[in-house]
């Protein structure tokens, strides 16, 4: 299923393993290059600055090509130019296999912007295409089908990003349909809904047969943690309910059942939080800490306590008061926590990385001279006559 050659793949984080082994003074430049030449990895992956620079230029030649080729075609294509849109996003996706297959590119800028420009051009045409009555769940299955076979396709973790919100996307339609009931449970059931995808990425084998979506499964926690907690975000549902169920609240109005929205919009952040202290998840944990901001702006979009320079302030100095704290605290390490930084934690661990340093370190054996053969000799105490 996935484009890039598997075997390549494996060897390019086989590669990252070795470097950082080599960094940690755990193997020799000579046993570093013996591994990069026995599991070779023909990719063409350039670094960060010149990546950039390539999708760039990539994405500037696919909308300079569409608009020559909308040009040349204007006549044809008047009436149904959303056709020429689905046709070009296909004739991209077609460019972006040829790049992987035959240059050998791999999170190079030129096939993520293939990637997500064919992606983008094909759903605008489809979408543009269908009827303006056409119910908004069948846009969002449209585009959780597209984004779900890109992001298995190239493991891209974008595309799995929007695959989960358009899965959201559409529960939160279907309970629309549904009517008033649908309306009142749509918040929990997207929690549940979110923190069921959270619970699945967590039990779904990615250090095997899935091993080259790892960075999918991750990115898949992170969002359906956040859609966990948004979707009963006392702030956001409200005003999604003015929004979309036309509730029409006034200034001071609060929603049906506001205390539990509240109690959702506090105690969740800080169940992550503890959630990634006991089980020693940074995406719980960081997580967490992130959403601690999504408190503080709930509560202050509805309760003025003080001026905003002031909260601020005030909030920032508690803040480097407790990174203080801690990180005085876990100098030293204690129950598995440091403040130290730790760059070997997974150090060779993902490919077996070990094991073949070992068995990359020892120089074979030398075979012995030609006319040269052991055995057949003999033995014993004093008075053998012995033999060779």
């Amino acid at each position: 299923m996935l484009a890039y050659k598997q075997e390549w793949l494996d060897n390019k984080v086989l590669h990252e393993e070795a470097e950082e082994a080599y960094k940690q003074q755990c193997i020799s430049k000579e046993e570093k290059e013996r591994i990069f030449q026995a599991y070779p990895v023909p990719f063409y992956t350039p670094n960060i600055y010149i990546r950039i620079g390539l999708f760039l230029l990539t994405v500037i030649i696919v909308l300079f090509s569409l608009g020559l080729l909308g040009l040349m075609f204007i006549q044809l294509v008047k009436e149904s130019w959303q056709g020429l849109i689905i046709f070009f996003g296909l004739l991209t996706y077609g460019a972006l296999e040829f790049m992987i297959h035959e240059t050998k590119h791999h999170r190079s800028g030129v096939d993520d912007a293939l990637l997500w420009t064919s992606i983008s051009l094909f759903l605008s045409g489809c979408m543009m295409a269908l009827p303006q009555d056409t119910p908004y769940l069948v846009y969002c299955l449209v585009i959780f089908m597209t984004t779900v076979y890109a992001a298995l396709r190239f493991a891209d973790t974008l595309m799995s990003i929007a695959a989960v919100i358009a899965l959201l996307g559409c529960l939160f339609y279907a309970c629309i349909n549904m009517g008033t009931a649908g309306r009142i449970a749509a918040p929990l059931l997207l929690m549940i809904a979110s923190y069921g995808i959270y619970a699945w990425a967590r039990k779904w084998d990615w250090k095997t047969t899935w091993r080259h979506y790892k960075h999918c499964g991750s990115i898949i926690e992170i969002t359906t943690l956040l859609t966990g907690y948004l979707s009963v975000n006392y702030l956001v549902v409200r005003e999604a309910s003015n929004e979309f169920f036309d509730l029409n609240l006034e200034p001071g109005q609060s929603i049906p059942a506001a205390w539990l929205f509240w109690i959702f919009t506090i105690l969740i952040p800080l169940a992550y939080i503890a959630a990634g202290i006991w089980k020693k998840n940074v995406i719980l944990l960081r997580t967490g800490l992130v959403l601690i901001a999504g408190i503080v702006l709930t509560i202050k979009q509805y309760h003025h306590m003080a001026p905003i320079e002031l909260e601020m302030t005030l909030g920032g100095l508690v803040m480097i008061g407790i990174a203080y704290v801690l990180i005085r605290y876990l100098k030293t390490p204690k129950h598995d926590f440091t403040s130290q930084e730790i760059d070997n934690t997974h150090l060779l661990e993902k490919v077996q990385g070990e094991s073949l340093v070992v068995s990359e370190s020892f120089t074979p054996t030398p075979a012995p001279a030609p006319g040269f053969n052991f055995g057949g000799g003999t033995g014993g105490g004093g008075g053998a006559q012995g033999g060779w």
